[in-house]
């Protein structure tokens, strides 16, 4: 079946009761039709959800349940809801009929019949940009690209075009400057349209800052706003790995609430405000007026005429989206949510941001969307953050009205929930937890203040599981602002008073129990609660607002359980945050599209920080996706490339410098500016931009490791192994690792690998790793080879008394070659010399024994097996004891 797209005109309640929107099918002559399986960002074809959704509102009366709809076409469909789904596949002019009926055959008419003309015609050729639907380029500063959906190929007759931001209504453009840029091609006749975007950046351009801080805006002109505050987090400049150019980081955050100055709001209850993707607040209203964030601008309606709600938009009964758009720029178009309590009708207005130099003007208002509902409705971004929901409540039965906002358009189901009883009425606030998973409201069941809490998904909107919360408490006071503990676990509920005679309650509500702590009280008149701000990482708390009180009191601690809850006591010192203006009963409707961080930054990281050990640097790529030539310059030392490696050679603060040159390539001009069409200009392969970045990094010291090499072991006795101890410096403790030649830890039954020294009983090669307390590591490979080392050991006396015990001087020696003794007296004459070590000294001198001296000795030897070495000496003295 071919798909079809109705898009609704902007038609009034007063001027009709059907209401019918335009059709679009997919032009089969299109070269590049959609499949159903491209994609919006790398295929040649419109996805399957560029294809809107077929939109139908029966909005005359509010009691009729079941409805005949003949659609024109043959196709005649009854006990149908007011919003049916149809698709056509023919173009051609069709009659749309709707009947409401009654009766088990759905014959008896209760409203109507209401009729409506539909034209269905084809969506124009699909516009492109260098053959894709969305594209991004970079250009330089300074020079210009024209953009042309249709460069290269026949443009589609009787079409007309819209470019955002400007509004610009030519087929081409000039671009000069950084920004979203999208197409709209609209038939002219059937009004159905395409889109293709291209993202332009500039090189080089830092990123943006953003919009600043979330902020309220609520009462007569008073507002607040959350600044993010934590503990300042430098990196650690001994990490191992990390940036050169590091930014501090935020440990522990949480918000704290700021005044801000006197806005335009002038809300007693119901407001709302939107933020776009750099959190910039885009618009705001206090359900009588819209205005723009960009100055407090009112925002008109198209062609200058002024915008007026007039709706009773009640507690909560306003809400501002972003409408995304396939293959459009974030946003072309938001959209104005609000219920009007006096009739029940949930519709919505469309805001044009290509209007109004660029602050947008109202296109499109009142367009149905759901009836019976009551003044209160709440809207969220969608788990995945491609689509919006609202949530409203059907005051007559009981069940809950979705409606989704994505780039298919709306579509509105309803939820049912279980019938309550007569004389149930729906009060204050609707609140969804922090994780998107509760959702909560008030009401009041036969004079009972009462919470109803249910279980929701944050992908689909999905209710389920509800059960309701008796408050214990009459009313009045009666149930109003809500608002759910960060962590879920609570959910607060102000009860309010008149603000003379009945008094005000703060409750905290425990969800699994449904215990009550009543946390305050007061004469005062309370109003909404929010969690607070509603986006961003950190610790949040709960904001209450009360009737014309200047200050705003809040709950620091909103998880923990009872008045432990509490940050101010009412009355008293403690008072909260003084705001300007005046503040009332209301808290806004805040929503923000997803956020996203533009522009481009210079930086480099590094990894690897050790004296005399590799560091490996790493570029960032700027203007992508043009060419980049890099050069470091490290100590005196030049590198080329986007990756260098660097052994500093000294400890300390370093400065690393990094030159990158930007080229505009062949590729990228060519691809332009080829026949298939979608970006011509004046790019070519000249130089760009060149960019300067300086950063530090320091560095740690590296153990010195020193172990003789070679060293030799000596298998023969009476030696047992060659113990080795390296002897370490360069850091304040050591740790060690062993490892054998083909790199295997060491292990039992000799040895230990973690151990400082290790013995050795063969002959390879080993290395020691060795690590010190900056986690730097230095490896030490040494070879052990085969060698005896001599062995000489002398004593210092011996005792020729004729006892047979240590009657002579007996040397003990091993691995010793060409030994030769000679031992001298005092007087320096030589007493005894020998060739043969056997040939032992007995002490005597021209066959006399003078006992009680003491004598010289020099033993001249050469290595047995380091005969390399040379003679080695060994000299010492011996004393000779006769004991008489």
């Amino acid at each position: 079946m071919i798909l079809v797209c109705l898009l609704l005109f902007g038609i009034s309640v007063s001027e009709a009761q059907l209401y019918v929107g335009k059709a679009c099918l997919v032009n089969p002559n299109d070269p590049l039709p959609s499949t159903g399986t491209g994609t919006s960002t790398g295929g040649t074809a419109a996805p399957s959800s560029c294809n809107e959704r077929t939109y139908f509102f029966e909005a005359t009366n509010a009691r009729v349940d079941n409805y005949r709809w003949d659609f024109g076409d043959g196709t005649v469909s009854a006990f149908q809801p007011r919003n049916p789904t149809h698709a056509y596949t023919t173009p051609g002019t069709y009659t749309v009929t709707v009947t409401g009926i009654s009766g088990t055959v759905g014959t008896t008419i209760v409203a109507g019949p209401y009729s409506k003309q539909v034209k269905v015609g084809y969506y124009p050729n699909q516009p492109l940009f260098d053959k894709k639907i969305e594209k991004d380029t970079t250009i330089c500063k300074g020079k210009t690209i024209t953009l042309d959906p249709y460069k290269g190929r026949t443009a589609p007759p009787n079409v007309s075009y819209k470019w955002f931001p400007g509004g610009e209504i030519s087929q081409e453009i000039q671009v000069s400057e950084a920004g979203c840029y999208s197409v709209e091609v609209i038939d002219n006749d059937t009004k159905c349209s395409r889109s293709a975007k291209i993202n332009v950046k500039l090189c080089f351009e830092e990123s943006s800052s953003g919009g600043g801080s979330e902020r309220w805006y609520f009462g007569n002109g008073s507002g607040l706003e959350f600044t993010l505050t934590g503990d300042e987090i430098v990196q650690d400049s001994l990490a191992d790995d990390g940036s050169l150019d590091p930014q501090p980081e935020i440990e522990n955050p949480s918000f704290d609430p700021g005044n801000l100055a006197v806005n335009e709001m002038r809300a007693d209850e119901a407001a709302a405000m939107v933020f776009d993707k750099n959190n910039n607040l885009v618009f705001y209203t206090d359900g009588k007026k819209l205005y723009s964030g960009e100055g407090d601008a009112e925002i008109p309606l198209v062609g200058g005429g002024t915008f007026n709600i007039s709706k009773n938009v009640g507690a909560q009964g306003v809400a501002l989206v972003p409408k995304p758009v396939c293959s459009a720029c974030d946003f072309v178009n938001y959209y104005l949510f609000t219920v009007d309590e006096t009739t029940g009708l949930l519709s919505y207005s469309v805001i044009d941001m290509r209007e109004n130099n660029r602050l947008g003007a109202v296109v499109e208002t009142d367009v149905p969307v759901a009836v019976s509902m009551s003044g209160k409705i709440i809207a969220e971004r969608s788990g995945d953050d491609l689509s919006y929901f609202i949530t409203a409540y059907n005051s007559t039965t009981g069940s809950f009205e979705s409606v989704t906002v994505d780039s298919m358009g709306i579509v509105s189901t309803s939820q049912a929930m279980p019938i309550l009883q007569p004389g149930t009425t729906s009060e204050g606030y609707v609140a969804i937890s922090a994780d998107g998973n509760q959702l909560a409201h008030g009401l009041v069941i036969n004079g009972r203040n009462q919470v109803q809490i249910v279980t929701r998904d944050p992908e689909t909107n999905q209710l389920s599981a509800p059960r309701l919360i008796d408050l214990q408490a009459q009313a009045p006071p009666t149930v109003y602002g809500l608002a759910f503990s960060p962590n879920g676990n609570y959910l607060y509920v102000t009860l309010k008073g008149n603000g003379s005679t009945i008094e005000s309650k703060l409750l905290q509500v425990d969800i699994a129990t449904g215990g009550i702590v009543e946390i305050g009280s007061s004469m005062q008149e309370f109003g909404a609660l929010g969690l607070g701000p509603k986006y961003g990482a950190g610790a949040r708390q709960i904001y209450l607002t009360i009737n014309n009180n200047s200050s705003i009191h809040y709950l620091q601690s909103p998880d923990e359980a009872g008045r432990n809850a509490v940050g101010f006591t009412l009355n008293s010192s403690n008072p909260g945050t003084s705001v300007a203006g005046t503040p009332k009963l209301g808290f806004p409707n805040v929503v923000a599209a997803k956020p996203e961080q533009e522009g481009q930054s210079l930086g480099a990281n590094y990894q690897g920080n050790c004296l005399n050990a590799p560091t490996t640097l790493t570029a960032q790529q700027i203007c992508d996706p043009m060419k980049n030539e890099f050069e470091w310059e490290v100590e005196g030392k030049k590198y080329t490339g986007e990756t260098a490696v660097h052994y500093f050679s000294k400890t300390g603060w370093h400065t690393v410098k990094l030159t990158i040159k930007v080229y505009r390539q062949t590729q990228l001009g060519s691809g332009l500016g080829n026949a298939t069409g979608g970006v011509t200009g004046n790019l070519g392969n000249d130089h760009c931009t060149t960019e300067t970045f300086e950063g530090k990094i320091y560095i740690k010291p590296s153990p010195i490791v020193k172990v003789a090499d070679p060293l030799y072991v000596c298998t023969e006795p009476p030696y047992n192994g060659k113990t080795v101890i390296p002897e370490v410096s360069g850091g304040n403790s050591f740790t060690y690792f062993w490892r054998d030649g083909g790199g295997n830890p060491l292990g039992p039954p000799h040895h230990d690998p973690t151990e400082a020294a290790q013995t050795f009983y063969t002959d390879q090669s080993f290395t020691v790793e060795v690590t010190n307390d900056y986690n730097c590591m230095t490896p030490k490979t040494f070879r052990l080879e085969k060698g005896c080392e001599p062995i000489v050991y002398a004593p210092n006396t011996f005792t020729p008394n004729g006892d047979g015990v240590n009657e002579t001087f007996k040397l003990l020696y091993h691995f010793i070659d060409r030994p030769k003794l000679e031992i001298y007296n005092r007087w320096g004459e030589q007493v005894f010399q020998t060739d043969n070590l056997d040939h032992e000294w007995d002490g005597r001198f021209k066959q006399q024994l003078f006992a009680n001296q003491l004598y010289a000795y020099l033993l001249r030897y050469y290595a047995r097996d380091f005969p390399q070495l040379g003679e080695q000496r060994k000299t010492g003295s011996v004393l000779i004891l006769t004991g008489k």
